[in-house]
């Protein structure tokens, strides 16, 4: 092959690859791998999680109403809820789908007190900030009533699992203990007055626990 042959062929192969564009290079080196999306946990919501978002909601609205908005302009920017036929400069004021009070979607302890509030006229700044530390009051209430009963729960699993680890261990040492449980008539009688005791001490604890629960208000 000719010099002249193999220039030609090196300019054939140029032009078919084409122009390519200028890799830039990073001072800072590559950067990292894009994160894979993990999928989303389902996260349980808070047991009091109704209470605490009306106490939000309330205080809210308290604040903005003593800022000096109308109750329908409260609402809206509180809820963060703009009607559909607002532009989006983000004013607050009272278009055609406006609704001088809280969503249907609000927690009832809220809505309650804003029904009470248009009957009666009373000062809806303040009623709502009432509404609002009484449901945080509520809220502390009950995080204090599981608390204390938490230990009662845990005591009362620990105690029903204690005899299948009495079982257990017997086992592990070489004596089976259902040999004389199932194997004798006062065996079985024995079995089934610890079984009938297991039931109703766990039956108990959780009647009383119960009891403490609901004079509590959770």
């Amino acid at each position: 092959m000719s010099a002249a042959a193999a220039v030609a062929a090196l300019v054939g192969a140029a032009v078919a690859a084409g122009p390519r564009a200028p890799v830039r290079s990073d001072p800072r080196g590559p950067g990292p791998a894009p994160a894979r999306p993990r999928r989303a946990r389902r996260r349980r919501p808070p047991p009091d999680e109704d209470l605490l978002v009306g106490a939000r909601l309330a205080e809210r609205v308290a604040a903005l109403l003593r800022a000096g908005l109308t109750p329908a302009q409260a609402w809206r920017y509180a809820e963060d809820a703009p009607a559909a036929g607002d532009a989006g400069d983000g004013a607050l004021g009272a278009g055609a789908g406006a609704r001088p009070g809280p969503a249907p979607s609000a927690p009832e302890g809220v809505r309650a007190v804003w029904r009470l509030v248009e009957r009666t006229g009373a000062p809806a700044a303040e009623a709502l900030e009432q509404c609002a530390a009484a449901a945080w009051a509520e809220a502390d209430a009950r995080a204090a009533l599981r608390a204390a009963t938490a230990g009662a729960r845990v005591s009362a699993r620990t105690v029903s699992l204690l005899p299948l680890a009495g079982l257990a261990l017997g086992a592990a040492l070489g004596a089976p203990p259902w040999e004389a449980l199932l194997g004798t008539g006062a065996g079985r009688a024995c079995a089934l007055a610890g079984t009938a005791l297991l039931l109703g001490g766990r039956w108990w604890s959780a009647r009383l626990v119960r009891a403490a629960t609901a004079v509590g208000g959770s």
